[in-house]
């Protein structure tokens, strides 16, 4: 109780310095929280499966001549997982089959309803492993039976309770009503299920409302699961599987298969996306939580000559070595709880702003699983705080009460300081590389005019009276449509020589005779489409079929007549046009209506939404920004450059306190030495020369240190995307220049007022 007394008067005393302290801890402390937590979030994918160990998926792979075309996918054929649970009972103790494939619009009364919807048959839940609140899971066995989830149920039905209750689903293009037989347990948000389920249909439905075939001929469009016994039965049925399933295709299917399994917990990790994320998250929150530990440290050290005779004092009162270590443990355990004090003010003030870069709900990020990452985080800034300046105090000896004490400082500060310099140039350079790629992939001519177009796929009986309406409105510039929009095409074809060998898939689309123009895309060779039969392809198109000269005049197989040959352009997620594509001319208004709004653009779009509602009661025609759409498929990039803006700015004012701290220091131990300069003759800018040099014998190398770190980082977290930026090395001389001009900058502005005043004041302190 002593020593928390005289840690609660030291603090007290020193309340200017402790504020610093507190803000800077808190700043580093929540930025590496944050960081932590996510990675935390991210390998505990999967895990919350009863018993997740013994939970797998099927993949499956299509064989020609025995050659793996495109590699295995978590797809398969529907009667596969049954099969395997037949062939193998003594390893499989259930196996279900799912698909998510009919979209989720619900209907009740008036009210509109959209749910991830999976069809799935009556061992879904207890081979997944989740748990069912209400209901028997043997009714989805029966068609037209619904599960909700808990908080669809609750969205739905409020407090009242659902079972026995109708709901109308939008199935294959009609309205179902199901029967509510059931309540699960939400499924929570890591997880890699193709489908997070919110609803969930019996499987039996397919067949009573569609004329989809099952069985062999199912097409891979099925997601299998097996429970195993044990996990060591996993190889034995990788070992099997194939031949075993071999056994049961039919001799007619033509089907020749690789089928295996994979741990379900392993599914997320595997990716390389998600590992490369992970590492530059851990470096990223490494690199502020030393920097910050160590900021803590090297304000600690600066007041090592201003605190050493009340050490001594201490000491010569009969405190001991391992007292005077308890104080300063006591001391930085109150400062790192009002640092989390001023964390949890942040948090409850920008917590919609935190959701946005974590992505995820603050409840799930910083749930009790993931709690040991934030906790883990606290403790080492705990003991690398408190313990680094307490050994060193606790060792200055008695006599400092009659002397000073200058032992050992310059090696401890260097250090530190040489530690955040590196750890700042590191964040640094990654912001520049994220910063870069995201203006990039956002900003670059990609071959078409996306701004202002907004979209809205349609299935009226009349496009033509839409298309009608759409031209008449005041703020609509101009209309076309297309079966597909520019974000992406579909490939549903494929391009036979003269011998009927199939040759590749190219990207396909149907345009109309105004969507070229209306999308601002060139020809490099040829005409436009004017009637049916006549195609326009692009020049990977032409390569692959190995045309000479434009391809223009060519034929290709039930398709039609190339007229013309698009000049470059490419698709939001692809770097260039190697995709080989195919249009087709759409007669009329094709599925994709798309207009090119006037200025201002968001609110004619509300305008135009307002108007179909009106217009269209039924049919939900809802246009989308183009842009907007863009945008969000470069949403991680967009979090992550956030997320390295904000550590620049925390790290910038973290080594700027640390900084200021370490000049403060050097000023107060060597105003005689500059006086006497000055006496001398010196000038201004020789003192300030002679802070800076000290300061720049570390930052330089460090920077550069740090600088080619975040180089090699940048080219690791680069690597997972298709469409990349191409960045200079210049660029990052530049970012290295400013943070030392920055470096230099703090320590003139700081010794400035020492550097001019009269020597005389500091010889007469002396």
């Amino acid at each position: 109780m002593r020593h928390f007394y005289y840690t609660l008067q030291t603090l007290l005393r020193g309340r200017g310095s402790n504020v610093i302290k507190v803000i800077t801890l808190a700043l580093g402390l929540l930025m590496s929280v944050f960081l932590f937590a996510r990675i935390a979030f991210e390998l505990s994918f999967d895990n919350f499966y009863h018993e997740p160990e013994n939970l797998y998926i099927v993949k499956t792979g299509w064989l020609q001549e025995g050659v793996l075309k495109g590699g295995e996918g978590y797809n398969t054929i529907q009667v596969i997982p049954a099969t395997i649970a037949d062939e193998f009972p003594d390893e499989v103790e259930s196996a279900t089959t799912s698909c998510s494939l009919f979209g989720g619009n619900y209907h009740l009364g008036e009210r509109k309803f959209n749910f991830t919807t999976v069809m799935a048959d009556t061992l879904y839940f207890v081979t997944l492993g989740l748990k069912v609140l209400e209901g028997n899971p043997q009714e989805l066995g029966n068609p037209d039976v619904i599960f909700l989830s808990r908080t669809a149920a609750r969205t739905i039905f409020g407090s009242e309770s659902p079972l026995g209750k109708t709901l109308n689903y939008q199935m294959g293009g009609a309205g179902i009503p199901m029967l509510v037989k059931g309540i699960y347990d939400d499924v929570p948000l890591n997880t890699e299920l193709y489908s997070r389920p919110e609803a969930i249909v019996s499987f039996p439905s397919i067949e009573r409302h569609t004329q989809w075939r099952l069985g062999w001929n199912s097409g891979g469009n099925y997601d299998g699961y097996l429970r195993l016994r044990t996990p060591a039965d996993a190889d034995i049925l990788n070992e099997r599987l194939s031949a075993a399933i071999a056994r049961h295709i039919p001799e007619n299917s033509r089907l020749e298969l690789k089928v295996s399994i994979e741990p379900m917990r392993s599914i997320h990790l595997s990716k390389p996306s998600v590992r490369k994320m992970i590492w530059i998250m851990a470096l990223l929150g490494a690199v502020l939580l030393f920097t910050t530990a160590l900021n803590y440290v090297l304000v600690s050290v600066a007041s090592l000559t201003q605190r050493a005779k009340a050490i001594g004092v201490h000491k010569c009162s009969g405190a001991s070595g391992r007292s005077i270590l308890s104080m300063f443990l006591i001391e930085t355990a109150v400062v790192i709880m009002l640092a989390l004090f001023f964390i949890g003010l942040l948090v409850y003030v920008f917590h919609e702003k935190m959701e946005e870069l974590a992505s995820i709900p603050l409840g799930v990020l910083f749930a009790w699983q993931n709690l040991w990452a934030p906790l883990s985080v606290v403790v080492l800034l705990f003991l690398l705080g408190g313990c680094l300046p307490g050994t060193l105090f606790s060792r200055i000896p008695v006599t400092q009460v009659f002397q000073r004490y200058t032992s050992g400082r310059h090696g401890w500060k260097r250090i530190l300081l040489f530690v955040q310099f590196g750890g700042a140039a590191f964040i640094l350079g990654m912001m520049l590389v994220v910063l870069m790629q995201y203006n990039y992939v956002t900003g670059r001519d990609r071959g078409f005019r996306p701004e202002r177009v907004a979209y809205v796929y349609q299935r009226l009986e009349n496009p033509d009276n839409l298309r009608s309406v759409l031209a008449g409105l005041p703020y609509v510039e101009s209309v076309a449509s297309a079966s597909a929009t520019m974000l992406g095409f579909y490939a549903p074809y494929m391009i036979t020589d003269n011998q009927g060998n199939r040759l590749f898939s190219p990207r396909s689309s149907a345009f109309d005779e105004d969507y070229l123009d209306f999308m601002g895309m060139k020809l490099a060779a040829g005409q436009r489409l004017s009637g049916s039969g006549q195609l326009l392809v692009n020049r990977t198109f032409v390569e692959k079929m190995k045309w000479e000269g434009t391809g223009v005049g060519e034929r290709v197989n039930d398709f039609g007549t190339v007229v013309g040959v698009l000049a470059t352009f490419s698709f939001p997620l692809a770097p260039d046009d190697r995709n080989p594509v195919m249009i087709t001319w759409a007669e009329g208004t094709a599925g994709h209506v798309h207009v090119r709004l006037k200025e201002p653009f968001d609110d004619n779009l509300i305008r135009l939404n307002e108007e179909m509602r009106r217009a269209y009661p039924q049919d939900e025609l809802l246009f989308r920004s183009m842009e907007g759409e863009m945008l969000s498929y470069s949403e991680s990039v967009r979090v992550f450059r956030d997320v390295t803006l904000l550590a620049s700015i925390t790290i910038l004012f973290i080594i700027l306190m640390g900084l200021v701290g370490y000049v403060n220091d050097e000023i107060r131990l060597r105003s005689k030495e500059i006086a006497i300069r000055k006496v001398n003759g010196a000038e201004v800018s020789g003192v300030l020369r002679l802070l800076s040099r000290d300061v720049l014998w570390l930052a330089v190398p460090a920077v550069v240190i740090g600088t080619i770190g975040a180089f090699k980082a940048g080219e690791v977290w680069i690597s997972q995307f298709n469409d990349t930026v191409h960045l200079s090395v210049a660029w990052y001389i530049v970012v290295a220049l400013c943070l030392i001009l920055f470096i230099v900058s703090c320590v003139i502005i700081k010794a400035w007022r020492v550097a001019n005043e009269n020597p005389v004041h500091s010889i007469k302190s002396e």
